[in-house]
């Protein structure tokens, strides 16, 4: 009996608000994440839990009644205990008067944890997993610090599949240390294998500060160099979309009818309301994050002050940037009678410089009214999206 798929992003639209939960709490930390994660002490769950509430239900101007997505990341939320995590969704769907199961509710799982919990996830509103698998080799996974084996991943999965999860992710990671591109391949079908709706692929960055980067300056030939990372990313481009995935953002393979819609939401620029430590969001045009110190995130919230780091509020030439280099990010690329429509600008010429730098580079390919990336500028994207920050308006309206 085939699955009949959820749709998530046909039920949005631009004028909607996603919300973000950050739960930064891990078993161990990777030696390659420079997010901001802590390791798991339960005694300090119950404080971060109490500043969180306090947070979702502090009072604020021109918020949305509201949310089209809620998306739970970390950190490890499975590490949480269930009850924790049920009491958290109750929480969110209160405040903001939306019925759970009503929306796409998408939880980040460690294949390690939580497997024991799936009937309460699905009680409590989930339906859509995200599952860090990374590799399905035991030498990579070592390598990335992670605490599950690849067998224990397929379980996973498979136990997820079988508890009703329709809507199902995993992450799959190129340039691991000692990965080859027959390695990275046999992952890429093993996860094809499973029948996951999702996929995504990123490529390892070395962050400053990590254990990774400690390693890589002792010893840089561990590590995969671009061309061999470039050609990993074309295998994910080619098989995945051999075995019928649309590939409709830069990491990101899906099923038709799987998309991610709360990430959608972030490349369409909508906004997004973020609650706890180095949450990021966005909101008619405000850019805010939070803190990303566990105590002084808590203690701001217990002293009754904001906890958010910055906020800036983006210019208009910013904004317009932003856009065009997130609508790049994905298969529809920018749609110029769309961007008329949406800033009263022209495009083509807005952008003119860059449109012409990355088609003589061979990044950009021009088709049906929308400017893509080709497949050599999403191997490119980093430098052929930078291009577009800075529009020049004077000229385009």
């Amino acid at each position: 009996m085939s699955v009949v798929p959820p749709d998530w992003f046909a039920q949005t639209d631009d004028g909607g608000t996603g919300c973000y939960v950050h739960l930064p709490f891990c078993d161990r930390i990777c030696p390659y994440c420079d997010f901001a994660v802590v390791r798991l002490r339960h005694a300090q769950v119950p404080r971060y839990l109490r500043a969180l509430h306090d947070e979702i239900e502090a009072p604020y101007d021109d918020g949305p009644e509201r949310i089209q997505t809620l998306y739970f990341g970390g950190g490890t939320p499975s590490a949480l205990a269930s009850g924790d995590l049920e009491w958290l969704a109750a929480t969110i769907f209160a405040r903001f008067r939306t019925a759970a199961g009503s929306i796409e509710f998408t939880l980040e799982a460690n294949p390690s944890r939580g497997i024991e919990a799936f009937s309460r996830y699905r009680r409590m509103g989930v339906n859509r997993l995200s599952v860090g698998v990374q590799s399905f080799h035991d030498d990579e996974l070592r390598r990335l610090g992670r605490d599950h084996d690849a067998a224990g991943a397929v379980v996973f999965v498979r136990a997820a599949r079988a508890a009703g999860f329709d809507n199902l992710s995993l992450d799959l990671m190129a340039g691991v240390p000692g990965q080859t591109l027959q390695s990275f391949g046999r992952s890429l079908r093993r996860a094809l294998e499973l029948g996951v709706d999702h996929i995504s692929v990123y490529g390892l960055t070395i962050e400053a500060g990590t254990p990774y980067a400690a390693w890589n300056a002792r010893e840089p030939q561990a590590f995969a160099d671009d061309d061999a990372q470039a050609s990993m990313l074309a295998l994910a481009d080619d098989l995945l979309t051999e075995a019928g995935m649309q590939h409709y953002e830069i990491s990101n393979f899906t099923r038709p009818g799987f998309a991610c819609a709360h990430n959608i939401g972030y490349w369409r620029q909508r906004d997004c309301r973020a609650f706890g430590l180095s949450a990021a969001g966005y909101e008619n045009g405000l850019r805010y994050a939070n803190v990303r110190d566990l105590h002084a995130y808590c203690d701001a919230m217990e002293q009754r002050r904001t906890p958010r780091a910055f906020e800036e509020r983006l210019p208009a030439a910013a904004r317009v940037g932003e856009a065009a280099m997130l609508a790049l990010r994905t298969s529809h690329g920018l749609r110029v009678l769309e961007f008329e429509r949406r800033f009263g600008i022209d495009a083509r010429s807005a952008f003119l410089a860059a449109i012409e730098k990355s088609k003589a580079a061979g990044l950009l390919e021009e088709a049906g009214g929308a400017i893509r990336l080709s497949r050599k500028g999403r191997l490119l994207a980093n430098e052929a999206c930078a291009l577009f920050l800075d529009p020049e308006l004077s000229i385009a309206r």
